[in-house]
């Protein structure tokens, strides 16, 4: 039997939908109309999203940006399963890959995207998933929004600086761009404690954890943190960050970095 990949055209026409009509030639690529620069993401277009054939949006930031269907898959279980939470904040929703997966399993979702075009795609991409009434959509900057926020857990893909990261053998979470770990880390642990980062496969790891040791209010019992290798195909392509309650491994494909007052 062939793959759904295969058996659907590259070419296939598809048909704008609610008011889409002003960013369509934005967010509704075809294998003609997708710049040269993002062709090899075209080819994983049914790893970011399996219903993308149903009528998904992305621009051209969210092409390389948007988290692979089966990691966000894998994150909401993991938060889900550790927390039970009822709220959970992403507060760099993008595309609304990350988004759609916690909707799946909670009550309700806070997805926060500055950018207007890419906001409309998560909205777009949620009504294909079905799960649109469970997510509360803001258009805006988390910074200005975080100190009003309440929710169980706080899910944080913030971007990286593009691709570029790639290149580097070990990427300085000090420099990514715009918003380094510090800073984010700072705004959300006032909303939770329960916190889930999503990083480049290539982050020091060493500075995962700065941002519960330099805490003064943090309990030493608190701040443990979990890397969970996320893997597509075999292939691993980015980390997760688990901070307070979702710091409990359930896997082989995690690590544990105890408090460093626990390092010998």
């Amino acid at each position: 039997m062939q793959s759904s990949e295969n058996s659907i055209s590259d070419d296939i026409d598809l048909q704008p939908y609610d008011d889409g009509a002003d960013i369509w030639d934005q967010v509704a690529f075809t294998a003609r109309t997708i710049p040269n620069g993002l062709k090899k993401y075209w080819k994983q277009r049914f790893a970011l999203f399996s219903k993308f054939s149903e009528g998904i949006w992305m621009n051209e930031q969210s092409w390389y940006s948007v988290t692979p269907e089966i990691i966000a898959k894998n994150i909401a279980d993991h938060i889900y399963n550790n927390c039970r939470p009822s709220v959970v904040l992403d507060a760099f929703c993008g595309a609304g890959g990350n988004t759609i997966q916690l909707a799946l399993l909670v009550d309700r979702v806070i997805a926060i995207e500055k950018d207007p075009v890419t906001i409309r795609c998560a909205k777009h991409n949620a009504e294909v998933y079905g799960v649109a009434d469970k997510i509360e959509f803001i258009e805006g900057d988390f910074f200005e929004y975080a100190p009003y926020m309440e929710a169980d857990v706080v899910f944080l893909s913030p971007p990286w600086g593009g691709p570029h990261y790639l290149f580097q053998d070990v990427f300085d979470l000090h420099a990514m761009e715009p918003y380094d770990l510090t800073t984010i880390m700072s705004a959300s642990r006032p909303i939770s404690p329960h916190i889930a980062v999503y990083l480049p496969r290539n982050s020091n790891i060493e500075q995962v954890r700065e941002p519960v040791e330099k805490d003064e209010d943090q309990d030493d019992d608190d701040s443990t943190v979990l890397i969970s290798y996320l893997h597509v195909r075999g292939k691993c392509k980015a980390i997760c960050a688990y901070y307070g309650a979702l710091a409990v491994p359930s896997s082989m494909e995690y690590a544990l970095l105890p408090p460093a007052s626990a390092d010998t």
